[in-house]
C-alpha cells in the first residue's frame, strides 16, 4: 500500500472515529487494540512449537477474527464488499503484509488469499513448514463470520519456506484432504 493511500486510510478512520487514540487506549472499529512487536508473536509461536502447541496461535486467532468481525458487523453492518475493501487495507496498515484475495467462490464458501511481505514470516526466518498461523487464523475467522459457516484454513505456500509469498486456502473443514499429513497438522 502506497504511503499516500495509507495516510488517506488513517485519515478516513480517524475522521469517522473508527480509529481512536485516547490516553492509555487505542480502538479500531470499537475493538481495543495494542501495538506489539511482531517478534512477540513469533517468539510465542516458537515457544509453543517446542511443546507441539504452535497451532494454538491459529485456533485463538480464528476465534478472535470471528469475534472482531461480529463486533464490526454489529456496529457497522458489514457487507462482503466492505470486508473485501477494509480487510486488506487494515492488514497492510497494521504491518502484517500485503493481502490479496486471489480466488473467491461464494457458492463453495472458499477462498485463496495471498499475503505478500508477511511480517511474521520475515521475522520468523527460514522454516521447513508453514508458520503464519496468526494471519491464517484471523482471516479464517473473519470469513467464517462473513459466510456464516465454520471454515478452516491451511497455508499452502510460505515465505519462510522459500516461496515468494504466503498463500492460504480457506473452506469448510470437511472439504480438506485430512489424509495429507501437512494439511492434517495445520488443522489439528
Amino acid at each position: 500500500m502506497e504511503i499516500k493511500i495509507m495516510f488517506k486510510l488513517v485519515s478516513d478512520l480517524l475522521l469517522h472515529r473508527k480509529f481512536v487514540f485516547e490516553e492509555g487506549s487505542v480502538t479500531l472499529f470499537n475493538i481495543p487494540i495494542s501495538i506489539i512487536p511482531t517478534n512477540f508473536i513469533v517468539l510465542l509461536q516458537k515457544e509453543l512449537d517446542k511443546k507441539g502447541l504452535d497451532n494454538l496461535v491459529y485456533q485463538v486467532a480464528k476465534i478472535n477474527g470471528k469475534e472482531w468481525f461480529r463486533s464490526m458487523d454489529k456496529d457497522y453492518q458489514l457487507k462482503t464488499k466492505d470486508v473485501m475493501q477494509w480487510g486488506p487495507d487494515l492488514i497492510s496498515l497494521a504491518g502484517w503484509g500485503k493481502v490479496t484475495v486471489r480466488t473467491k467462490k461464494d457458492s463453495e464458501k472458499s477462498l485463496i488469499v495471498l499475503l505478500e511481505k508477511s511480517a511474521n514470516a520475515i521475522v520468523y526466518g527460514p522454516s521447513d513448514k508453514p508458520i503464519d498461523h496468526f494471519f491464517r487464523g484471523l482471516v479464517c475467522g473473519a470469513w467464517s463470520y462473513v459466510y456464516g459457516e465454520d471454515l478452516d484454513a491451511i497455508e499452502t505456500k510460505c515465505l519462510a519456506r522459500g516461496d515468494n509469498a504466503c498463500e492460504f486456502l480457506l473452506m469448510p473443514k470437511n472439504r480438506f484432504d485430512l489424509s495429507n499429513q501437512e494439511i492434517k497438522t495445520q488443522l489439528m
